[in-house]
């Protein structure tokens, strides 16, 4: 079927669901009996209408050969914010993702190039078949940040999960909630698509990347032109059959006994076979039917992680003796996962004795030498590559994309790259309290992708595979301010929105790998914890790290229990208080009472063990995943407030209880301070103490002595203390 008449069954389903009125308001009939010509119609788009404010200011007509952007029929499908008809009544009904694949071929098919016509647009520059994973976006997420727009990228984000995924129409995205299960997590896709693609060098004013630095002028980035899709109406004279191809590979496993050598237990061939490779059942392509080609999902599991078997037996490995530790984690070097899960010692008789129940873990750890089970998580990183046959001969280079398979991001609604753009928003002085290490955004990295894994298809000298490009042009002659809209409320599966390569990371590690040419660090998936929770507690311990995914888990533990000060309190709610879902399945603080005295018991740091948890599917991320990009800054920067009214005095409190602050308190502070403005919008309640030590009787909690109190009350423009039993003072 031709693509126009797919695109008229398209309309024609959804016109009755509100849409033919809001497209007629705009000035096209998508019941028109020649759609290809109504949609060709110079119109007038209504940009005061929501989700039109960010339409391109040189959109025209209703379809704009091989412009997507300024194509007003795609936009309203395709925007997120576009859910409401010209009267302000909800729509009714959605485009489906393959719908949305269809009406994005047939703006570039509409009016289908020549090859001579697409090397003339490269402008002398090196073309070639390249994969790139692709979203359409409000204008605030885009390259340029002047209209919504197509955004590309060579690395692409999927996440592993427990549950299948679910489209959520509305968003034109995915989301990994499960209605009514606190702890089901589905998995979250990626979309991939092959375009004919140039090789230019960095140039904010054309493409980009997205937050360009001047080091990107010297680099090599590929810019799509023209996307590919199969049937004769894509290049003029040609008949299509793209596919895409797709490898994905997890060898943890593998790369803990190569470091640990053969007195790890196991040797060459054995620790090429599945479980040390595994490359099966890690992921694969949703049916083409319901989503359209290249929508790429990680294999949903019954559980997060599961205990390794090889030859028919529970899978260990030999502890080397006085190990390297981090806590109670093993402490790798630079090409093999970082940290690794050994509390779980296998004896002689193949018995699993579980450390975490032993008062003399640390020094069963300290000294080594025992057996520790292995343990399997599905996350893995690997290569989409298409496969042309008619354009062989004319363009026979291919560029893979990079595909990442990930961990849960707790904080789908969080995006990186906006805490990024807010921090560097803030005058220098107001940075310095609010991170310790500042975050990193996956597509700022400069680094190529697992050549060592991937050697056909990746290079050492590819460093700009992570960056997030417009289409070729995009940028050039766009004016103007950015319009205010919303960002669309779904998970990004594009890198700016991923959380950098640091210390390891959280979404994909750093290798330092010697080749021929000297060391070159690389992207690796497996250079993150075995299994990924073991590295997951450690990066949440470091206060919110990796802030875009990675909760903050420091009011879960004892001060100074290896967890750190603060930086973004987590709600009572979101660590389990009150009888609520705690994210990561560690039991909250509890408070009792010892001769009048407060007292606290927490569950001591070394001990947590979010493997475990992993297992018993204790992760949730009900609460969390609520939580979106304005609602993060603003806890960063009411608690940021507190610590500088505290000054050097900080680090002797400790946050023991995170609420929003209730209308009462509001009132009671308003009349005592005479406030003729009372504070407006959302209020926090911080309760602090100090502490002392006190006697833990049970070896798997750590118990502190309550000496002082300090609460705070902070709105934007307000921030009232009371300390101890004294009244509210204005700060």
């Amino acid at each position: 079927m031709a693509l126009i008449e797919q695109v008229k069954n398209i309309c024609t389903r959804l016109a009755p669901a509100g849409w033919h009125d809001l497209l007629l308001h705009h000035g096209i009939d998508i019941l028109a009996p020649d759609l290809e010509g109504e949609l060709r119609n110079i119109i007038h788009a209504d940009r005061t209408l929501p989700g039109f404010e960010d339409f391109a200011l040189a959109g025209t007509r209703g379809i704009e050969p091989g412009k997507p952007a300024q194509s007003l029929l795609y936009h309203a499908f395709a925007h997120a914010n576009v859910t409401v008809d010209a009267q302000h009544n909800p729509l009714q009904a959605y485009p489906s993702p393959a719908e949305l694949e269809t009406l994005m071929n047939y703006v570039y098919g509409c009016q289908p190039p020549s090859l001579q016509q697409l090397k003339e647009r490269a402008n002398g520059g090196a073309l070639a078949v390249v994969v790139f994973a692709v979203e359409y976006r409000p204008a605030p997420d885009t390259v340029h940040k002047v209209q919504a727009d197509l955004c590309f990228s060579r690395t692409g984000i999927a996440r592993v999960g427990t549950t299948a995924p679910l489209y959520d129409a509305k968003s034109r995205g995915f989301l990994p909630f499960v209605e009514d299960h606190a702890h089901a997590i589905r998995v979250l896709p990626a979309r991939y698509s092959a375009y004919i693609a140039v090789q230019r060098k960095g140039d904010s004013a054309s493409f980009g990347p997205m937050r360009f630095n001047k080091k990107d002028a010297g680099h090599d980035f590929w810019v799509p032109l023209h996307k590919l899709f199969n049937g004769n109406e894509c290049i003029a004279g040609l008949t299509l059959d793209v596919q895409l191809q797709a490898q994905h590979k997890n060898e943890k496993l593998r790369r803990i006994h190569m470091e640990l050598g053969e007195g790890s237990g196991w040797e060459e061939p054995d620790i090429s076979q599945p479980p040390f490779v595994i490359t099966d059942g890690l992921g694969d392509w949703l049916p083409e039917h319901a989503f359209g080609p290249g929508l790429m999902a990680a294999t949903a599991r019954s559980s997060l992680v599961e205990v390794a078997h090889y030859q028919g037996a529970p899978l260990s490995f030999n502890v080397p003796k006085k190990p390297s530790l981090l806590e109670s984690s093993l402490k790798l070097a630079s090409d093999a996962p970082e940290y690794v899960h050994i509390r779980h010692q296998v004896d002689d008789a193949g018995n699993i004795v579980n450390l975490n129940q032993r008062p003399d873990m640390l020094d069963e750890l300290m000294q080594g030498g025992f057996k520790a089970l292995h343990y399997l998580d599905f996350t893995a990183d690997g290569w989409i590559g298409a496969e042309c046959a008619a354009l062989d001969i004319f363009l026979p280079q291919r560029v893979s994309a990079y595909s990442l398979i990930c961990a849960p991001d707790f904080y789908p609604l969080c995006n990186q790259r906006h805490l990024n753009e807010w921090l560097e928003s803030l005058p220098e002085d107001r940075q310095m309290p609010v991170f310790h290490t500042p975050p990193q955004c996956l597509c700022d990295s400069r680094h190529p992708a697992n050549f060592q894994s991937f050697p056909k298809h990746f290079t050492y000298a590819d460093v700009g595979i992570t960056a997030v490009v417009a289409q070729q042009g995009a940028c050039t002659a766009l004016a103007g301010a950015m319009p205010k809209v919303a960002h669309a409320r779904r998970a990004s599966h594009l890198p700016d929105a991923a959380s950098g390569d640091f210390a390891p990371g959280w979404d994909v590690g750093v290798v330092d790998y010697e080749t021929p040419w000297g060391n070159v660090e690389h992207l690796a998936a497996y250079r993150l914890g075995s299994p990924f929770p073991e590295d997951a507690k450690l990066c949440a311990a470091l206060s919110s790290f990796w802030p875009a995914v990675a909760p903050d888990s420091a009011q879960s533990f004892e001060p100074d229990g290896g967890a750190g000060p603060t930086i973004k309190p987590m709600l009572d709610k979101e660590i389990g208080k009150n009888g609520s879902t705690p994210w990561d399945g560690v039991p909250p603080p509890r408070t009792y009472a010892v001769d009048g005295h407060t007292h606290n018991a927490y569950q001591a740091f070394v001990y947590a063990d979010y493997t475990e948890n992993a297992l018993a599917g204790k992760f949730s991320l009900a609460l969390t995943g609520k939580v979106d990009s304005q609602e993060y800054q603003a806890r960063l920067d009411a608690f940021r407030r507190v610590k500088l009214s505290l000054g050097d005095a900080f680090v002797d409190w400790f946050i023991d209880s995170f609420q929003v602050a209730l209308p009462a308190e509001l009132e009671t502070v308003a009349t005592n301070e005479h406030l003729f403005n009372p504070p407006s919008g959302l209020g926090y309640r911080f309760e602090l103490i100090r502490y002392e030590p006190a006697e833990s009787p049970q070896f798997d909690q750590v118990h502190i002595k309550v000496i002082d109190t300090s609460t705070y009350l902070v709105w934007p423009d307000f921030i009232f203390r009371k300390q101890g039993e004294q009244p509210w003072q204005r700060v």
